[in-house]
């Protein structure tokens, strides 16, 4: 299976050397060792979880309700030094004023942007991600985009990889995962849109959408994180049927999320 996987250019994201568990569970034995210092009675009295998550709109959180709390990070604090690890317990537990408490979150959100290729969490779990699918082969379209649209990417090299999510997910139809320096950066497109009722232009919208993001990569300015530069979105309405495809994403595609969901 995994040989035959390969051979149709199935895309694998990459691997990690150490067990996420194992990981999780030596950050949160520091994490508790740390709030001796804020908040000893979270560690004595047992009442805060401390949940690690793949969400990348919130990467550090933390609910209290009647001397309980939940402390949710996301995985990439797994492996976080220990500085950035006091940062988040004194932005979350000590008591600090206004400036300080800027100049933690602005560490934290550093740290996110430095491992930001950590920070996205795939559609459908690790890959193989295999580009061909029931009715669209995504490589093709990409390689379709590339020659039309983004002349930047035509080298091989230089060209990130793309494949179908492992299953349907009802919102994100797309997303762009930048890798570690020196790795191939991944284009997971939703396989809710290998269906004969989605039209090749509004597929090739969201793959060209993808790539300008290989492009203008997502960087944080004046502390807010932008993902959709002015640049970006100049770029993407050069697409000849970016009008037609956006009318036909706000107009047709809920109906087909809908008609999949009524067969489920």
């Amino acid at each position: 299976m995994e040989r035959r996987e390969r051979e149709r250019g199935a895309v694998a994201l990459p691997s990690r050397l150490k067990p996420q568990a194992e990981k999780e569970a030596d950050a949160e034995k520091r994490i508790r060792s740390l709030l001796w210092r804020y908040q000893p009675e979270f560690v004595l009295g047992g009442n805060l979880d401390i949940v690690f998550t793949r969400s990348s709109n919130t990467p550090v959180s933390l609910s209290q309700r009647q001397g309980s709390g939940t402390l949710r990070l996301h995985v990439l604090f797994s492996r976080a030094p220990e500085s950035i690890l006091e940062d988040v317990i004194r932005f979350c537990f000590a008591h600090r004023d206004q400036p300080e408490a800027k100049n933690l979150r602005n560490r934290i959100l550093d740290y996110v942007g430095e491992n930001r290729h950590q920070t996205i969490a795939t559609m459908s779990g690790p890959g193989p991600f295999s580009p061909r699918g029931k009715i669209y082969d995504l490589e093709k379209t990409l390689r379709r985009v590339i020659r039309k649209y983004v002349p930047e990417r035509r080298l091989v090299s230089s060209r990130p990889a793309i494949g179908w999510s492992k299953r349907p997910t009802i919102k994100l139809m797309g997303k762009w995962i930048e890798t570690s320096p020196g790795e191939q950066n991944v284009i997971i497109i939703n396989r809710r849109l290998d269906d004969e009722r989605v039209p090749a232009y509004y597929l090739e919208y969201n793959v060209y959408h993808e790539l300008l993001h290989d492009l203008f990569s997502i960087h944080r300015s004046q502390g807010r994180w932008i993902r959709h530069s002015a640049e970006f979105q100049a770029r993407e309405k050069t697409y000849p049927l970016y009008t037609r495809a956006r009318e036909w994403e706000i107009n047709e595609l809920p109906s087909l999320t809908m008609a999949e969901n009524a067969i489920r």
